[in-house]
């Protein structure tokens, strides 16, 4: 499974302000490029693309506690690569 988010303005700030309050990075993945989740300049030069975020965590409830919260922002999981 795989978390994305197609990526906007305005949730560039809230997302960054998610992955910075959690205890594990975060990555942001568009296409070849992989950015930190807590860099806003990183994560603003993909607005208007469709991101995978990638929890860089083993723990099954901070996974589930990370997409709870991206959930909010319109985030949503799919199959996996081209779901």
């Amino acid at each position: 499974m795989e978390i994305r988010l197609d990526l906007t303005l305005d949730k560039v700030n809230k997302l960054c302000a998610i992955c910075e309050s959690l205890k594990f990075d975060v990555n942001v993945i568009c296409g070849r490029v992989c950015v930190d989740g807590c860099s806003v300049l990183g994560v603003m030069e993909m607005c208007g693309r469709t991101v995978v975020l990638a929890p860089v965590t083993i723990n099954d409830e901070e996974y589930d506690y990370f997409y709870e919260r991206v959930k909010e922002v319109g985030a949503y999981k799919t199959e996996g690569f081209y779901g």
